[in-house]
């Protein structure tokens, strides 16, 4: 049975008595230092075991049994570990370790072998000695192995000048490329290049000056020119008086191995570059969102929110400048509102075939797209136009409402990777969540509003199948939304022929709750899969004042700004309803202030950081479900502990519920 092959993985200092132990118990041992080293040796030869020490220079041994497990190299991974390091090699079993040994003692290295052994071969450990009496090879049998063997071995003859070769097996003549006739009577260094490194040379002449042995990996070419990795061990040989006889070499082609190793190194380097451009990005990303967010929250208008956030994407290092601009509905050009680094003016309409194709694909695509320095050079706001190496355009966007496109130019050769054209898309959401914000702020406390009769002679319409279904006319009482786009509307019916049966059996209908309801009433909470139209009016800073459907159609009350466009809220309900009519638009004093009246109250109460930290909370998300941000990511925005912010929000959310519930009480 041949000894069972096995790659010992631990640092230099205190391998020798692991070694020794698996030496004397008859295995095949090679070493290696480091978990790099030690893939790139798996990968290359055949070994029944690894057995590594968790703690190893660079990645430790459950990495190590991680990717040999990803390599599919099949070869088992014992662990062995002091017990202080028991912690942290906890899990080793799950992420590809086969078994991992606790190291407390001389004795707990003879029980590793032992379990190797018995792991590695199925009958006793290996390493019993036999009577070989007489089987001694001749000198026939032992020069035939030597021509034999699969490793380069050649001879060179000290007195003759220059060392010439004088024997070479045919695994040397195999590896060269070199016939016999042309290797014999030459010092091997013919072997050499433009690739040999000159100290290793160096290092060879001094060990066999000073007849020592020396084992190096030097770059070899073979006879065609093709270069390989010789790992070379030169040795002197002594007669029987104890004088210099030969100088013998042993050849072992690496070249796998090494490029294994070299591929390992570039994979090691190219994450160390992608870390470091990470904690760049990461950087930058950091002072540009917080100093978005402060804008957010302290800016009252959309044109002041624009031209701020341009003018902080400007002063940021790492980039050159943005914009952010509209596609007109009405004239198809892309109208610049703010810019700042851009040799544009605030005002400017540009042709969209006079842009990179970037700027119209994510208006249309409503996703963030980019374009390089080059492409579409002459086109206005291309990267050249400002210095910029590349330009990412994001969407500004809030539910299905698109307020604008927001352009960011990177002046570094590839700022704007996949990670930051992400960051850059979260901006424009942040950005559409505070101009939503003020748009509902202003909606609520303007003196003049626009109301809007809207008919819907539709009995698609979602209310009206609900007042089909239960045979009476519905009111909107109020509707919520929920995750993936469904919703929960509130309902009043008049004279209900069915009850709330009748609109859980509609196919769109996901849940029905009757919250009151008598022979001539039935108000319902209804879960809808997909909300309706109603829900996205919101968006454009539209408030539902009152719907009332009946099963061929539905009347619908809104109110907005005097500026809003009402083509815009019509084409709402005209995408997906026929019959969509507007029947009367009337502008009129903001009669109910009582919402306004409500705000200001609890505006009152609040101290500038309890308004800030409320505020900066709700832009980014956070009492939404699941959260994409936690407490701690807000209170570094703000520059406070997480403990700080969470007391501002504690007590903004107190006021706030005091307010509503005890409206007459102050503190």
């Amino acid at each position: 049975m041949s000894s069972p092959r096995t790659l010992l993985v631990h640092p230099e200092d205190g391998i020798g008595p692991i070694e020794s132990a698996f030496d004397a118990a008859g295995f095949d041992v090679t070493t290696a230092h480091t978990a790099t080293a030690a893939v790139a040796e798996a990968t290359t030869a055949a070994y029944d075991c690894v057995v590594s020490e968790y703690a190893l220079p660079g990645d430790d041994g459950v990495s190590l049994a991680e990717a040999v497990a990803d390599a599919d190299l099949e070869v088992p991974v014992v662990l062995f570990t002091a017990d202080d390091d028991g912690a942290r090699a906890a899990g080793a079993l799950e992420r590809g370790a086969a078994e991992v040994r606790r190291r407390n003692g001389t004795g707990s290295i003879e029980r590793l072998v032992s379990d190797v052994s018995a792991r590695c071969t199925e009958g006793p450990p290996p390493g019993a000695r036999q009577d070989i009496s007489g089987r001694e090879p001749s000198a026939t049998e032992v020069k035939r192995a030597v021509a034999e063997a699969p490793v380069g071995i050649s001879i060179s003859d000290p007195d003759l000048s220059d060392y010439p070769l004088v024997y070479a097996n045919e695994a040397w003549i195999e590896h060269t490329g070199y016939p016999i006739e042309e290797a014999l009577g030459r010092n091997p260094r013919f072997l050499q290049g433009p690739g040999t490194d000159p100290e290793t040379v160096e290092r060879i002449a001094e060990a066999v000056a000073e007849n020592e042995e020396i084992t190096v990996e030097i770059r070899n070419y073979r006879r065609d020119g093709t270069p390989f990795w010789n790992e070379l061990t030169v040795a002197p040989v002594y007669d029987g008086d104890g004088d210099l006889a030969h100088y013998v070499g042993f050849q072992n082609d690496v070249t796998d191995r090494k490029n294994a190793e070299r591929l390992a190194e570039e994979r090691a380097e190219k994450l160390a570059s992608e870390r470091q451009a990470l904690d760049r990005v990461l950087g930058r990303v950091n002072g540009l969102l917080s100093e978005i967010t402060r804008i957010l929250v302290e800016s009252e208008d959309a044109e002041s929110i624009a031209e701020r956030v341009c003018e902080e994407i400007a002063a940021e290092q790492g980039y050159a400048g943005g914009w952010i601009a509209e596609v007109s509905p009405a004239t198809g050009r892309l109208d610049v509102t703010a810019a700042s680094g851009v040799p544009v003016e605030p005002g400017t309409s540009i042709p969209l075939d006079d842009v990179p194709s970037a700027v119209p694909q994510a208006a249309e695509t409503d996703e963030a797209t980019e374009c390089a320095a080059g492409n579409g050079a002459d086109a206005r706001l291309a990267p050249d136009a400002v210095g910029g190496h590349r330009l990412v355009v994001a969407p500004i966007t809030y539910g299905d409402h698109q307020y604008g496109l927001l352009g960011i130019y990177g002046d570094e050769e590839d700022p704007l990777g996949r990670r930051e054209r992400r960051v850059c898309e979260s901006v424009g959401k942040m950005i559409a969540n505070g101009l939503h914000s003020v748009e509902t702020t202003r909606i609520l406390t303007t003196d003049r509003v626009v109301e809007l009769h809207v008919e819907i002679d539709d009995p698609s319409f979602s209310l009206s199948r609900i007042a089909a279904a239960v045979d009476g006319t519905v009111e909107h009482l109020g509707t919520t939304r929920l995750d993936d786009d469904a919703c929960e509307l509130y309902v009043h019916v008049d004279s209900p022929a069915a009850g709330v049966d009748a609109i859980d059996g509609l196919p769109f209908v996901e849940e029905v709750r009757s919250v009151s309801s008598d022979d001539e009433h039935l108000t319902a909470a209804v879960t809808l899969t997909e909300a309706p139209p109603l829900t996205r009016l919101a968006e454009y800073g539209v408030v539902v004042v009152a719907v009332s459907a009946r099963p061929e159609g539905a009347d619908v009350t809104l109110e907005t700004r005097p500026e809003q466009d009402v083509r815009q809220v019509l084409d709402v309900f005209r995408a997906e309803y026929e019959g969509v009519t507007l029947r009367s638009r009337s502008e009129r004093e903001n009669r109910d202030r009582s919402l306004t009246e409500f705000a200001a109250a609890v505006d009152d109460r609040l101290t500038d950081r309890q308004r800030a930290a409320l505020r900066t909370a709700e832009l980014n998300g956070y009492f939404e479900w699941p959260r994409p941000v936690d407490g701690s990511e807000i209170a570094e925005q703000m520059g406070i502990t997480r403990q700080t912010f969470h007391q501002h929000l504690r007590a903004a959310e107190r006021k706030l519920v005091e307010a509503y519930v005890h409206p007459r009480s102050r503190n």
